[in-house]
């Protein structure tokens, strides 16, 4: 009898870890920045240098295809950046990952902050913002 229990027990705790993972796994959310400053390695603080482009100001986060893509400005609609992976964290989304030579961390979490930050050879960006997830998560 005790067996069975344990058995009940560990299905039953599967069983929530499969659901709650799925309740983030397929989620997208709608993100807005809201700040962005950029640290060179001799201490300058000041915008990020995207040179003659234009700063993103919302962009679409969706975990199961592991991308950002910009929404905003019209000239950068439809930049697609790859994450190679993603983690769920207490309180957060975690994705990282590498585009153009540069690592990339975004951290979401539950609140509805965002943070991104961009690391690069003598420089680091960091970009603020907030999300809403789109839609409702699939069950």
């Amino acid at each position: 009898m005790p067996m069975q229990v344990i058995r009940m027990v560990l299905l039953t705790v599967a069983a929530q870890l499969v659901w709650s993972g799925a309740a983030w796994a397929d989620q997208t959310w709608l993100c807005a920045v809201s700040s962005a400053v950029a640290v060179d390695e001799d201490g300058t603080v000041g915008p990020p240098d995207l040179g003659d482009r234009e700063r993103p100001t919302f962009f679409r986060v969706d975990a199961t295809k592991k991308e950002l893509t910009l929404l905003a400005p019209e000239s950068r609609r439809g930049e697609v950046t790859k994450f190679d992976t993603v983690h769920e964290a207490e309180s957060a989304r975690v994705f990282s990952g590498l585009e153009h030579g540069r690592g990339l961390t975004l951290i979401i979490n539950n609140d509805g902050r965002l943070t991104l930050s961009v690391v690069g050879d003598g420089v680091v960006w960091s970009v603020f913002g907030h999300t809403l997830p789109e839609g409702e998560p699939k069950k």
